[in-house]
């Protein structure tokens, strides 16, 4: 039923904890994991070579240390397949034409929480891929936001 699960993942706080449920389901299910990373086109090879060392967070990690540390993380679990895909462009498009080339059977995606408004303007990465996605998409959202209810 889940034999292949693709997570989106870029080093953000939203990607590693949908990779960490990604994980879980893996092992689970025994299913394969594809780790997917997009680069923009524009991006040279020492872009990417940096950005892969310059720390991404407060703790002093690089994105290749969080990369590494979900493979390690997901085998840990006894997840037995796991790779990386490297693919480049739009991140929407740039998956959903991989996995028309490589069907799975769940995409996980971590959700920022954007606002409506910052959606409609900046674009959603898990809506774009809950709407045009050939399998089912499960977004795993950050912390609860409070809801301000007004008072009459």
């Amino acid at each position: 039923m889940l034999d292949r699960i693709l997570v989106g993942f870029d080093g953000s706080s939203h990607a590693r904890r949908a990779c960490q449920f990604a994980i879980e389901l893996a092992s689970r299910f025994h299913s394969s994991l594809t780790l997917a990373v997009v680069r923009p086109d524009r991006r040279t090879a020492v872009d990417t070579l940096l950005e892969n060392l310059v720390p991404l967070s407060d703790d002093g990690k690089a994105f290749s240390v969080y990369l590494d540390e979900a493979q390690e993380k997901a085998r840990a679990h006894g997840v037995e397949r796991v790779e990386v895909v490297y693919l480049r462009g739009e991140p929407v498009s740039a998956i959903v034409d991989w996995l028309h080339r490589n069907p799975q059977d769940l995409v996980i995606v971590g959700s920022r929480g954007l606002s409506r408004g910052r959606r409609l303007l900046l674009g959603s990465v898990s809506s774009g891929l809950v709407n045009d996605a050939p399998c089912p998409v499960l977004v795993v959202r950050g912390h609860h936001r409070e809801h301000h209810t007004s008072q009459p």
